[in-house]
């Protein structure tokens, strides 16, 4: 039975998107109320989430991009656009339930625990720049310049699609000590 906070399979998940057309809207002056939306209503809120659930966390890691790295056409700055997008969107479709996350049967997203913040910007960034420079050699090496496109979109859709799982192990190990709401 999920729990009022949305988690019903792991406590560092947040399910309750995944299962439901309801999605909170906020109507002005503090007002929050729960409305039922459209697919493509549950998608934008997906999409807007995911957006600032994956992009502030990888403030560091597109700062130094842009500021590091020169302009080259489908260089370093175009995989890691390419990457974050990507990263975005199968954030996006996971919070909602359309697309399962890799390794585990729990649909939906990470819950936003402050404890799991540190583990967001530091996997967020690495895996950013995995696909950045991954994407950024092949364009560069083998002359490959739409290679390099899927190497970015394939290495963080991987990447983003496993970090479920990989919170729902860093909080068993380091946080809930295995203890569910379901035993």
């Amino acid at each position: 039975m999920p729990s009022s906070s949305g988690r019903d399979d792991h406590p560092c998940r947040a399910t309750r998107a995944a299962r439901s057309n309801r999605r909170g809207s906020w109507f002005g002056h503090g007002q929050i109320a729960t409305t039922e939306k459209s697919g493509f209503g549950r998608f934008l809120d997906d999409l807007v989430y995911a957006f600032a659930d994956v992009s502030v966390p990888l403030i560091p890691a597109l700062f130094f991009v842009s500021v590091a790295t020169p302009n080259r056409f489908f260089g370093l700055k175009t995989s890691a656009l390419v990457a974050w997008t990507t990263m975005v969107l199968v954030a996006a479709l996971i919070r909602g339930g359309w697309l399962p996350p890799l390794a585990t049967e729990t649909r939906g997203w990470v819950s936003l625990a402050p404890a799991l913040l540190l583990f967001r910007v530091a996997y967020f960034n690495a895996l950013l720049a995995v696909a950045t420079y991954g994407g950024g050699t092949v364009a560069t090496t083998l002359a490959l310049p739409l290679v390099s496109i899927g190497v970015s979109v394939v290495a963080a859709g991987i990447g983003i699609a496993t970090f479920p799982r990989l919170a729902e192990l860093f909080c068993d190990r380091f946080l809930v000590s295995g203890v569910r709401p379901s035993d």
